[in-house]
């Protein structure tokens, strides 16, 4: 894992209030709920499937410390994707205006 991401996770958690930061600790020390919500994000991003509205709302209606603790994985997967992946770059060696 990117060290400098779980740097920002930690002061990021650090600035929570005492309740969610209590929430963040919980959710951190039940790993096979953590496994778990890892494994159906990778699926979810396998799938490529679009999210409805309830899954939109339901997702709003978490605590921010989830969501953001939620977010920082897909940011962690992209990083990950974008570091392995070289398709992305080829898009963009080419020149905008094709002759």
């Amino acid at each position: 894992m990117n060290t400098q991401l779980v740097d920002s996770i930690v002061q990021m958690v650090q600035t929570l209030p005492p309740a969610e930061r209590e929430l963040v600790k919980q959710k951190l020390s039940i790993s096979s709920d953590f496994r778990s919500e890892r494994l159906r994000q990778r699926e979810w991003s396998d799938n490529k499937t679009e999210l409805t509205l309830e899954d939109r709302r339901a997702f709003l209606r978490k605590p921010l410390a989830e969501r953001q603790l939620i977010l920082a994985q897909q940011a962690q997967q992209m990083v990950e994707h974008y570091q392995t992946s070289t398709e992305w770059g080829e898009l963009m060696a080419g020149d905008i205006i094709d002759d």
